[in-house]
């Protein structure tokens, strides 16, 4: 009779009062269902929820680097200070094939590049911009002289053989989006190009010098 009373009971499991007024019976649920479930069902489960809870966790540590390197990145900008660069590891050593060409001495791109921000700073500060051809500082012109004196800069640092193309592109600021871009065939081994864009609050201005080897 005991045995009998304590099965009775192990079967119905109390939960928590919901309400006033509700009797004993009412916050009785009958387990009976639950307790059906197999082992193997409920070891897939578990496995079930561990899964989910796993990708879970990859997909927040995700999400909080790419926030914490966006957050980096807004203070660098708003300091003024450009983030880590990150450095390439070579995983195969770029050999120079032997029918291409291999300079003695390779133009400098970074001095090249540092010598186009100082000079397009310079030369375009108060600037507007005018368009037409027709007087000195309207586009036309101020392009072609932008160029001419651009080509005579780089070529100072420019090692023997190389040949330059300079391209200068000058529009009104506050309009329009424009994306440029350029196509060359040459040895990537040798030739090389620097660019730069600046912009004012008139105008703006994307200049290019293309060095070239020639044997």
């Amino acid at each position: 009779m005991n045995r009998s009373r304590e099965t009775h009971r192990m079967s119905w499991v109390p939960l928590k009062e919901t309400g006033k007024g509700n009797s004993k019976e009412d916050r009785n649920i009958y387990t009976s269902k639950e307790a059906s479930i197999t082992p193997v069902q409920f070891s897939r489960q578990v496995q079930v929820r561990r899964l989910i809870s796993l990708k879970g966790l990859l997909t927040a540590q995700k999400f909080s680097k790419g926030l914490k390197e966006r957050t980096a990145q807004k203070l660098a900008a708003k300091k003024g200070v450009r983030g880590p660069a990150r450095k390439l590891i070579p995983i195969i050593n770029d050999q120079v094939p032997t029918g291409c060409a291999q300079p003695k001495e390779c133009f400098p791109v970074a001095h090249g590049s540092q010598l186009l921000h100082d000079f397009l700073a310079s030369r375009l500060d108060g600037v507007a911009y005018v368009a037409g051809t027709g007087g000195p500082l309207s586009a036309g012109p101020l392009a072609l002289a932008l160029s001419e004196d651009l080509r005579a800069l780089v070529r100072a640092i420019c090692p023997p053989r190389y040949r330059l193309v300079c391209t200068v592109s000058l529009g009104p600021a506050g309009q329009e989006g424009l994306m440029m871009a350029s196509r060359c065939l040459w040895d990537a081994h040798a030739d090389t190009c620097i660019s730069h864009t600046t912009q004012t609050a008139q105008i703006f201005c994307v200049a290019s010098a293309f060095a070239v080897y020639y044997e």
